[in-house]
């Protein structure tokens, strides 16, 4: 099946779950029904020590509530252990298919063999979302979604919800599909 069939199925269950409950996303927090949130987010956590500090200590103070974690990132240790410390933290993965920077760059969690696609030929996620559009195939995209979720566990960490880096999982309604080095 599809990457975009799972994902729409995924999306049609939380859907019919939420419309299922008697109680609004503020009542299940424990507000009043009609209380406006506002929820402060924290991501690209793995991806440089300042950017852990600053998103681990506005954590900690409560300046933001949750953040998500690049796990193909070199600082992903430094999370994992902030995350064995702090087991109630509202940590998520933030699901990555680009590198955007010109000069500090990262590959996939995957096997590099098994998600050609995704890579430029150095090893390297493209730059941008567009690039991933183009080239990706769902079969390459569903293995690197997986990998980095097995990688977070693996190290300590139990990801708390999903979201997409620079949006790549959704730049296009179907990834390309398409013969790719010998494979459908």
């Amino acid at each position: 099946m599809h990457l975009f069939l799972r994902l729409s199925a995924i999306s049609l269950l939380l859907v019919l779950n939420l419309a299922a409950q008697t109680n609004n996303v503020a009542q299940r927090l424990g507000y009043r029904a009609d209380a406006k949130l506002l929820i402060l987010h924290a991501d690209d956590l793995a991806v440089t020590h300042s950017v852990d500090t600053a998103s681990l200590d506005s954590l900690n103070s409560g300046a933001v509530s949750s953040a998500s974690i690049m796990i193909p990132c070199p600082w992903l240790t430094e999370v994992a252990d902030y995350a064995k410390h702090h087991p109630d933290a509202d940590l998520g993965l933030h699901l990555t298919l680009t590198s955007e920077w010109k000069t500090y760059r990262w590959g996939s969690v995957a096997p590099n063999d098994k998600v050609v696609s995704l890579l430029e030929p150095d090893g390297i996620f493209y730059s941008t979302t567009e690039e991933v559009a183009a080239n990706a195939y769902p079969v390459d995209a569903e293995r690197e979604i997986r990998a980095p979720i097995g990688r977070a566990i693996a190290v300590g960490i139990h990801p708390t919800h999903l979201d997409s880096h620079m949006g790549s999982l959704f730049s296009k309604a179907r990834i390309h599909c398409g013969v790719h080095k010998g494979r459908t």
